[in-house]
């Protein structure tokens, strides 16, 4: 892909050049930094015209630049190339040999202009070049000027979070954004997702038929094709979304006209822009999708296809980039071969007949990701109650792990099962931080056992568990053996808002109304939230802040109003309202005319004569030189015809 290899390019040297990382270009757009290094590689195409934008703000470089290279056109110029008669006019072949039998090489009036009479010291040939370009800029430029409006995209998308490998049989999760453009029109019937293996698309299919469409936490979804390709979970954040009827305006497609420019009114409806009257708001929504591939699908290339429906057949779609599954790696043998026997420690000179450890044990597992230590003094039995003789450590593969959870390490087996320690013990898992979902941190993991009694895994106490980000370790302490796993919590991003203030409540005409709400972030990855400050009814404003899982933060707006009255405010449901005071006038009050006689007071003393100064008179106004600009002007005239004469009119 030579065009995302340039693109991948150019936006690395100019995050470069801004003295951004990847993952502070990426917080400030809003994406994961995995996604953007993808792109800087060459291994994603170039995001959509929305990032794009978000892109060249935040490099402070050319918006127009950067679509190019994108291989995408500006909406500006998209919005003048509309009208579809002119620009079939311009590909027809009838019209390209006029041109070329005409124009070819760009000689076709210079040739003409050699037969025209010479004129004495003036050169028609230059002439002729220069007239022949002001023409093509008119009639390109008029072509461009009548065109009639025609939409950029109506539909975008994009897949922010798509890991290049994942395991079969293992969690692989991944995540999708369908935009829907400010001139899109409602409605959006349904949408559908397709997982499949690149190479036999039609064997090994995961079909999620009507995904959701609206807000919805992480839960289970049915594979049209059954268990038979997998489980899976999605969850679903939606932004300025929703089912709307009524009147509204866009390009979008409507039986039978077909794509177009339509007005839609009366009770039509459908999920889109879900903001009155549903005109010139985009719209997004985003799925988180964990899908668990069964175990016997062949390895290789896997792809997803998002499928947008207008209605029950028309639809917008969009294919992600190749990932790759493998199967699950076995436990390495010395050698290869067969894979080893359990790592198992024996404890016969260590435990006293009463099951006593009489001196401080540590069993590592021959991997270095399990370290257990049995302090001095620990009593250990087995299920029946004797010494425990011998410790065994075992890769395992245990039921999956609970609701919005994913294994990040392999799952390891303690025996003996049942075993039991008074007081409990210590013991230690290594992680790789890689395997931390995108938008999680190692605050997100914890510790769980499977209770093989009720089935279920027993997820341990935060206060119970130690994790040291800098050794990638976690240290926890249990009282039996079972099956232990290190878990990342995985619920998307999603958004609590609360305590709208407004301060001041009452002003002055034109004096500033701070506006601040209080968001939460309650999933368990990070996310972004828009917040949008509406005025009377009316959009005004939009924040955005990126929030870590169970973390919180403020959006501020400011706004002045001139005229006097009282303003609704609404903040993404919290409502409250200011007022603009009216304006006062001074009251004029007359005052009975009425006198009081003074004793009359003693003459005042003699005091020295007032002398007044005379203000310094006004510096002379020097008078206009126009002598002198009318020299200015000519010089400019003959400067200006000289480089005329040279470019058009000097000889050969």
């Amino acid at each position: 892909m030579e065009e995302a290899r340039q693109f991948g390019d150019r936006l690395k040297e100019l995050r470069l050049l801004a003295r951004l990382t990847q993952r502070q270009l990426a917080d400030l757009i809003g994406v994961d930094f995995s996604y953007l290094s993808k792109i800087e590689n060459g291994v994603l195409p170039p995001p959509s015209e929305r990032v794009l934008s978000q892109l060249a703000e935040a490099l402070n470089t050319d918006k127009d630049e950067l679509l190019i290279l994108a291989g995408k056109i500006p909406a500006d110029i998209a919005e003048m190339l509309k009208n579809r008669k002119t620009l079939e006019l311009l590909r027809s072949r009838r019209t390209q040999k006029k041109i070329m039998a005409k124009n070819t090489d760009g000689i076709g009036l210079i040739k003409k202009a050699r037969n025209l009479p010479r004129i004495p010291g003036v050169n028609l040939h230059g002439f002729a070049r220069v007239a022949l370009a002001i023409v093509l800029v008119i009639a390109v430029g008029s072509s461009l000027w009548f065109v009639s409006p025609q939409p950029v995209k109506a539909v975008d998308i994009t897949y922010p979070s798509l890991p290049s490998s994942g395991t079969l049989g293992s969690a692989y999760t991944f995540t999708i954004t369908v935009d829907i453009g400010s001139t899109d029109l409602l409605p959006v019937d349904h949408i559908n997702l397709e997982i499949y293996k690149s190479s036999d698309p039609s064997t090994y299919k995961a079909t999620l038929a009507n995904l959701p469409l609206g807000n919805s936490s992480l839960q289970s979804h049915t594979i049209s094709e059954g268990s038979s390709s997998g489980t899976v979970q999605v969850s679903a954040v939606a932004t300025s979304w929703g089912y709307g009827t009524g009147s509204r305006t866009g390009y979008g497609y409507r039986d039978p006209a077909g794509w177009g420019y339509h007005t839609i009114s009366g009770t039509t409806g459908g999920y889109g822009y879900g903001t009155s009257p549903f005109t010139g708001v985009a719209a997004s929504i985003t799925y988180t999708v964990k899908w668990v591939p069964p175990s016997n699908w062949p390895t290789g290339s896997y792809n997803v296809k998002a499928l947008v429906y207008a209605d029950s057949t028309n639809k917008f779609s969009g294919t992600s980039s190749a990932f790759t599954l493998s199967a699950v790696a076995a436990p390495a043998a010395p050698g290869g071969g067969v894979p080893p026997a359990p790592d198992v420690a024996d404890l016969a000179d260590v435990v006293d007949e009463d099951g006593v450890f009489t001196e401080t044990v540590t069993v590592e597992s021959s991997d270095g990701n399990v370290e257990i230590v049995i302090p001095s003094g620990t009593t250990g039995l087995t299920e029946d109650g004797e010494p425990l003789s011998e410790i065994t450590v075992v890769r395992a593969d245990p039921p999956a792990p609970p609701a919005n959870t994913e294994t990040i390490a392999v799952d390891y087996d303690l025996g003996p099962s049942g075993a039991i320690f008074d007081p409990p013990i210590f013991m230690t898992f290594h992680y790789n931080p890689d395997q931390i979902p995108a938008g999680g941190s190692h605050e997100n993991l914890s510790i769980a056992y499977y209770d093989a009694d009720s089935g279920q895994w027993v997820e341990l106490d935060a206060s119970d568990i130690e994790i040291d980000p800098v050794t990638n370790t976690i240290t926890f302490r249990i009282g039996h053996f079972t099956y232990f796993s290190i878990i990342a919590h995985t619920a998307p991003a999603a958004f609590t808002v609360s305590n709208l203030t407004i301060s001041p409540s009452a002003v002055d005409a034109a004096e500033m109304v701070t506006i601040s709400v209080s968001v939460t972030n309650t999933g368990d990855l990070a996310g972004e939230f828009k917040a949008t400050l509406k005025i009377n009814g009316a959009a005004a404003s939009t924040g955005k802040i990126t929030l870590d899982g169970d973390a919180t933060g403020a959006v501020t707006f400011t706004t002045a109003q001139g005229a006097a009255g009282t303003y609704t405010i609404d903040v993404n449901g919290l409502t409250g309202q200011f007022t603009v005071k009216a304006v006062t006038r001074e009251a004029v009050i007359t005052v009975p005319s009425w006198s009081i006689e003074l004793p009359t007071a003693p003459a005042p003393a003699p005091t020295a004569p007032t002398v007044i100064l005379a203000p310094p008179a006004p510096a002379p106004v020097p008078s206009v030189s126009w002598w002198l600009l009318g020299a200015i002007a000519l010089a400019t005239i003959i400067v200006v015809g000289l480089v005329l004469w040279l470019v058009a009119f000097r000889r050969e």
